[in-house]
């Protein structure tokens, strides 16, 4: 079944009052045994008693007080947040914040279209299927004459569909068009089939989707078509004299993302991607879990395709948390340990979910690496017992950016209640946690995609929605190669 994401949103987190408004803490003995029956559940759902709301509030105000607030950076997943005013230093520095809108230079995307890395180059030529400012379809014709990864083919020619003419001549040419020619005789078909859609507008006159056509064409019409690849330079350049004498510049089309966003791509690919998944293993999430167990094997596999140094580890909690298994890239061990897992349990409304992040950082029960990126994902549809709450956060802020390891570690939550919509019904704690770990706040919205949702939180809020569009370019491509 195609791996395909669920409409997921990403949260930004709302400004909260900076006054310092304490952290509520654990409860004295007095303060439990004063405590109140816990109330029945609505039907339908789980109860959402105000005192989580109070605790809930109270840590918010405690995160801004502490600067935390509004520290998630959606290009810069896995870096620290560096103070005010500071400008990270090294050849993948990011822009300053008043440039962060500025679409990044087409040259920029030449070093990416070269990396070893496949998905750097196709996540690249993907972002350039977006523009269309001079020097694109040069950037494209230069990594299609030396790729030879049938994906990356695949993207680099769906990004050239559609190209103006003289685009295609001036940047591309003769050698643009030998090319998309000899790629009609590849092996995959949807890449002979992209090829065919990329060259058909080189022709001076129409010719039909036919390779034997295209063919016959370029046997007898290289010489013409060189001549008019002259011609055509000649008058863009003329245009753009003209345009420097008072025209002005011609439009363009910008990019949506930063180009800063491919150093993590290409430390993944270096040092390596870790997630810990925390899964609550209650009754009222088995769903959930039989759905994931239906496709980890697929996630696993996708994702050694995109970081082929991945590993992946499994905590379970309901109010007590269990490391299921360690940091591994074995699939048939994590395939194993999901299928032990079932839903039961849960009377309460509260889980261990303190618990579960505790035995995530934990060193000595996971096996983190000093120098891959580090993400927890928390998956549930409860909130943490009120007391526990505040220590939880402490033990996050204190831990995230533990200097043993290169790398912080992010944590990204999952509310996985049925019919919930962001923001208002994430559980509570949730987003507080993934602010504290400068990660994103998600809903699922279908119990199927539980897998997939995975894949796209371990990448970051940077990569989602190209992620999730190559996703669905990637899983048309092995459905026409099978």
């Amino acid at each position: 079944m195609p791996t395909r994401a669920a409409d997921v949103r990403i949260l930004v987190p709302v400004p909260v009052p900076s006054s310092p408004i304490p952290d509520p803490g654990p409860a004295t003995p007095a303060d439990r045994e004063a405590r109140p029956a816990a109330r029945p559940r609505r039907p339908g759902g789980r109860r959402r008693g105000t005192r989580a709301a109070f605790a809930a509030a109270c840590v918010a105000a405690g995160l801004a007080y502490l600067g935390i607030g509004a520290s998630v950076h959606a290009d810069d997943p896995f870096g620290p947040v560096p103070p005010p005013g500071v400008r990270p230093t090294g050849p993948a520095a990011p822009a300053a914040a008043a440039d962060a809108d500025k679409p990044a230079d087409v040259a920029a995307y030449r070093a990416w279209l070269r990396r070893e890395d496949w998905l750097c180059r196709a996540l690249a030529a993907r972002e350039l299927r977006l523009r269309s400012d001079d020097g694109v379809v040069a950037a494209l014709a230069t990594t299609l004459a030396t790729e030879d990864d049938a994906r990356v083919l695949g993207v680099v020619l769906s990004a050239l569909k559609g190209r103006g003419r003289d685009d295609l001549l001036v940047e591309g040419g003769v050698a643009l068009a030998n090319r998309l020619v000899a790629l009609l005789d590849h092996r995959h078909p949807l890449v002979r089939e992209r090829a065919l859609a990329a060259v058909l507008p080189l022709p001076p006159v129409r010719l039909p989707a036919d390779v034997a056509r295209i063919k016959d064409w370029w046997a007898r019409g290289r010489d013409g078509l060189a001549v008019e690849a002259t011609l055509a330079t000649e008058r863009r350049e003329a245009m753009r004299r003209a345009a420097r004498g008072g025209l002005g510049e011609e439009s363009k089309t910008v990019a949506p993302l930063a180009i800063r966003r491919y150093a993590d791509l290409e430390r993944i690919e270096r040092e390596g991607l870790e997630v810990v998944v925390c899964l609550d293993q209650t009754g009222s999430m088995e769903a959930v879990i039989e759905a994931a167990k239906a496709s980890i094997v697929r996630l696993v596999r996708r994702m050694k395709d995109l970081a082929p140094r991945f590993r992946v580890g499994l905590v379970t909690y309901d109010d007590e948390a269990f490391v299921r298994l360690a940091l591994t890239a074995d699939e048939a061990a994590l395939e194993r340990e999901f299928r032990r897992v079932h839903a039961s349990g849960g009377g309460d409304y509260e889980e261990g979910v303190d618990k579960a992040l505790a035995l995530a950082f934990e060193q000595r029960k996971v096996a983190w690496s000093r120098k891959a990126l580090r993400v927890i994902v928390l998956v549930g549809d409860a909130p943490p017992h009120d007391d526990d709450a505040g220590p939880m956060m402490r033990t996050i802020l204190a831990r995230r950016d533990d200097p043993a390891f290169e790398a912080p570690v992010r944590i990204d939550t999952i509310t996985t209640v049925p019919g919930a919509r962001a923001p208002d019904d994430l559980v509570p704690y949730f987003g507080d946690i993934a602010r504290a770990g400068r990660g994103a706040a998600l809903v699922l919205g279908s119990t199927r995609d539980l897998a997939a949702e995975l894949l796209l939180a371990s990448f970051g809020p940077a990569w989602r929605e190209p992620l999730r569009a190559l996703l669905d370019e990637l899983d048309a491509f092995d459905a026409a190669g099978r």
